[in-house]
């Protein structure tokens, strides 16, 4: 199976356009990846063990993002269910369904829900990840994220989307809009600045060009493929494992 089939029979509740451009972004389509507080590129593993097992082992600094989409989760929690490709990926499309809903409900952020909703679910309400968000939306818009066979290893688990009951938490409820209430205004205005419409133009030098990504070994995690990015994006591409094929 490659990822934009996966993507394409999980992402139900989102545009799978958008959550293709943001599985590359946030994990390079690497369905054991790990993403660690204080770390600019996820951790990759060779099997969903060897992840789990990692995550058990970080301090808990903050949240770890899991899998494909990058769930958020405290590190002690982390579990198989998360990691399963297809239920993961229908998992971050849902939450950010309920984003994208609550930023339609805020008057300074209904302009450009999706940006919003993307940056809140990579950073978060508070502290949002705007870089990554103009990043997923550039790939959005230049159809630039790439295609590739899964691994082999991931078997039917894919299709795997039965009941979420031991995945991370959902996402708050989107909050009733108040269009005259002059503290919410200020509230949004402080958590997304006012930013003019996107363009594709503005949106390609958001990337550049002339990517590059090597893969490093972990000296201290033997199990695991740390990867180092170049490029204008600082990081939010990986690097693809040997044996996958580009198609």
């Amino acid at each position: 199976m490659d990822l934009v089939t996966l993507v394409t029979a999980c992402a139900l509740s989102a545009d799978p356009r958008l959550m293709h451009a943001l599985v590359w972004h946030q994990s390079g389509g690497e369905p054991w990846a790990l993403s660690v507080p204080g770390e600019t590129v996820p951790r990759v593993y060779q099997s969903m063990r060897d992840a789990i097992s990692e995550a058990h082992a970080v301090s808990p600094s903050g949240n770890v993002r899991v899998g494909l989409a990058g769930l958020s989760s405290e590190p002690a929690k982390v579990n198989a269910a998360m990691f399963l490709p297809c239920r993961n990926v229908a998992l971050a499309a849902r939450q950010i369904d309920r984003l994208t809903d609550r930023c339609k409900a805020v008057p300074l952020l209904r302009d450009d829900p999706t940006h919003c909703a993307v940056a809140a679910y990579r950073g978060s309400w508070s502290d949002p990840d705007s870089k990554f968000a103009d990043a997923v939306m550039a790939s959005v818009a230049n159809g630039d994220a790439p295609n590739f066979d899964m691994p082999r290893d991931t078997g039917m688990e894919f299709l795997d989307v039965a009941s979420d009951a031991s995945a991370p938490p959902k996402a708050a409820s989107p909050a009733p809009a108040a269009p005259h209430d002059d503290r919410e205004r200020g509230w949004s205005s402080a958590l997304f600045p006012a930013r003019e419409p996107h363009s594709i133009t503005t949106l390609n030098s958001t990337i550049g060009d002339g990517r590059s990504a090597d893969v490093v070994r972990s000296a201290d995690l033997p199990d695991a493929t740390k990867v180092t990015a170049a490029g204008a994006a600082e990081g939010l591409f990986v690097a693809r494992s040997a044996e996958r094929r580009s198609q």
